[in-house]
């Protein structure tokens, strides 16, 4: 066979994980029940059975690599390695020996001859994370590796077959880096042949409960653990910048603060429900009666969370001002007695959208 494992010692920088060559799936895979997640299986699922390179788009921590992964543990070459490198943690000097190989003596500290990303992954898949952070000058041999189907090591005489099926994964797309001029278009072109767009967390919040029973039993497998009601409704109000990789970041904290194996709202740890926002509608709840001494009973709404309240109200009132002023910032921000500058941080802040304007219509 052509597969073999390249050297650990030269691969703990890039290299984030390997699929062993008997083609298990990885623990890890794509979670959730949501219209969204079971189109992106779907087209998952249809993509897996054909060759061509795919370009994965989606935010950080929003599942790119698993998705990576579930088309080459789908596909033909699931019996074969999946090697996943971060090129924006090579250092560019290293880069060509990085994805090539390189021969004995080729430059200083190159004590061996080894293998690189290409050969390692003969026959199985590679996926190119964060690949719009390339320099021009190794997109250039990266495009002559794909065309030609062959690699030369560092310091060799002579050109190495490959067969390697290339999945890339970027934050933006590939498309902003060509309209930038930091991305080759032609490499675009060899790249993008199928895109495929990983939904943000905020986007499927029904797979909520789903995912934090799968994190959690990844992350206390001794103890059984569960979430107080109100949980998951705190959860649902924050925006999750971090998408999954965040949400298990603030389960891991909030294990460490549970009580008997219960994760209380207090122990998530949101920062500052600085991204709390109105994605969906608090769900309904009854009016009560309140009675307190000298006063006759009287019905109230529900209490919700001071923080939780007050981002709800910040929001309604600044989409208020923006849809007054048809989306004119500057005089948004004059109605709302803030400058220009913290309207825009409360919008980013609070996810607050508007349509495509003009440059020319915001004042400064």
């Amino acid at each position: 066979m052509f597969s073999s494992s390249p050297s650990s010692s030269s691969r703990t920088v890039a290299v984030t994980d390997q699929i062993p060559a008997n083609g298990r799936p990885p623990a890890l895979q794509l979670i959730g029940n949501s219209a969204a997640m079971q189109a992106l299986r779907a087209q998952i699922s249809r993509i897996a059975r054909c060759g061509a390179p795919v370009a994965i788009r989606g935010e950080s921590g929003s599942g790119k690599e698993l998705a990576a992964r579930a088309i080459h543990a789908q596909g033909a070459r699931a019996g074969f390695p999946f090697i996943a490198v971060n090129c924006g943690a090579i250092p560019e000097a290293l880069m060509e020996a990085e994805f090539f190989g390189c021969r004995q003596g080729a430059y200083t500290g190159a004590l061996h001859e080894r293998q690189g990303l290409f050969q390692a992954a003969h026959g199985g898949s590679l996926l190119l994370d964060e690949v719009d952070d390339l320099p021009l000058g190794m997109q250039v041999k990266l495009l002559r590796a794909l065309q030609e189907r062959r690699v030369r090591k560092l310091g060799g005489s002579r050109d190495e077959a490959v067969d390697v099926r290339i999945l890339c994964a970027s934050q933006h797309g590939l498309a902003r880096g060509v309209a930038a001029a930091t991305f080759r278009r032609d490499l675009y072109y060899r790249l993008n042949v199928i895109e495929l767009a990983v939904p943000p967390l905020r986007e499927r919040l029904a797979d909520l409960e789903v995912l934090c029973e799968a994190i959690l039993a990844r992350l206390s497998p001794q103890q059984a653990v569960r979430l107080a009601p109100p949980v998951l409704a705190a959860l649902a109000g924050y925006a999750f910048p971090g998408n999954v990789r965040e949400l298990e970041n603030l389960l891991e904290r909030a294990l460490a603060f549970a009580d008997d194996g219960v994760i209380a709202p207090d122990g998530l740890g949101l920062p500052s429900l600085a991204g709390v926002t109105p994605l969906r509608a608090p769900p309904a709840m009854p009016e009560r009666q309140l009675s307190l001494p000298g006063m006759a009973p009287r019905s109230v709404a529900p209490v919700l969370p001071l923080a939780l309240y007050l981002c709800q109200a910040e929001r309604e009132m600044i989409t208020l001002a923006l849809v007054r002023e048809r989306y004119h910032r500057g005089r948004a921000a004059r109605q709302l007695g803030i400058s220009v500058r913290q309207l825009r941080y409360r919008m980013q802040k609070l996810t607050i959208q508007e349509p495509q304007l003009d440059d020319g219509m915001e004042d400064k």
